[in-house]
């Protein structure tokens, strides 16, 4: 059997109001070749996390590999996989997801097709946790997802090409798990009906493509509240990313990413700004302009 190898994007989730329910890919890629060998496993491995991501026992693809072996009964095989990670770990990015969609369309496609797209999409859901990430990482674009009875339920948004995403991404990581446990077990009922004012919003204002319809729909009262304490001047990069231009502006996943939404003419500039307010609060990282990825896991083929 040849070699595979697939693309899958990175992702950003929730954009503010959009709480476990929205997902858009990033281009940002993690790259992996998969080769069926004689004998043994073999993880090797570069770019982002690299060290961590050859631990056999940690690896998320892997065990999303072998889990789709059970799942269609195939004895997990001799294996010999090249990643090539462009997306960081632990900052809000969806690199947990992409590993995972990985694995799971990485042993489908070898073992012939055995699950569909929407089998793909549950399982890597019920890896995950929450659909979002998943469902952006599989199917490209933005997706609306949900789940009901196990089952991911998912629309997509065409994102406009004109816009882009600025970024500052920070050394500091921050675990999903980590991330969670600073949320509240409860919020006040008009928290939730302001969030579902703005998610509704927002969804609205990427179908109308409102730069200011979008300024409004991603202000969050579930999450993002609680969470930003763990990010030093969170609010002060968002003011001033806003102030630059942005349209939108939101903690990346369960961070420690800042995301902002903008125009491409405009991106270098909030970088820019961004990059200096980590400066001032003493805050390593990068700052990154990045294009949203239109297009989910796909094969790369041979050159």
């Amino acid at each position: 059997m040849p070699p595979l190898t697939l693309r899958v994007p990175a992702s950003t989730s929730n954009l503010g109001s959009g709480f476990d329910a929205l997902g858009l890919a990033i281009d940002l890629p993690l790259t992996v070749k998969f080769e069926i060998v004689e004998s043994g496993r073999l993880i090797h491995a570069k770019g982002e996390g690299a060290a961590l991501i050859q631990q056999e026992e940690n690896n998320l693809l892997l065990q999303a590999f072998d889990r789709v072996c059970r799942e269609i009964g195939r004895e997990p095989p001799p294996l010999k996989i090249e990643m090539n990670n462009r997306i960081p770990l632990k900052r809000g990015l969806g690199s947990s997801a992409a590993a995972i969609v990985a694995g799971v369309v990485g042993a489908n496609l070898l073992f012939g097709e055995k699950l569909s797209q929407q089998q793909i999409l549950n399982m890597a859901c019920e890896m995950e946790g929450h659909p979002e990430n998943a469902a952006a990482a599989l199917l490209g674009g933005l997706k609306v997802s949900g789940v009901e009875h196990g089952k991911v339920r998912s629309a997509g948004i065409i994102m406009p090409r004109e816009w882009v995403a600025a970024a500052f991404i920070p050394d500091l990581e921050i675990s999903t798990h980590e991330a969670r446990r600073v949320l509240p077990e409860t919020v006040p009922r008009e928290a939730a009906v302001k969030n579902i004012q703005r998610a509704a919003m927002l969804v609205t204002a990427l179908f109308q493509r409102d730069p200011e319809l979008l300024h409004f729909g991603v202000q969050d009262w579930l999450h993002q509240p609680y969470r930003k304490a763990l990010i030093p001047g969170f609010d002060d990069f968002l003011a001033a990313a806003y102030k630059a231009g942005a349209y939108a502006g939101f903690l990346s996943g369960s961070g420690s990413t800042i995301l902002t939404i903008c125009a491409k003419h405009q991106a270098q500039q909030i970088a820019q700004t961004m990059a200096e307010v980590a400066r001032q609060y003493q805050l390593s990282g990068r700052a990154e302009i990045l294009k949203f990825a239109h297009r989910g896991a796909h094969v790369l083929k041979p050159r």
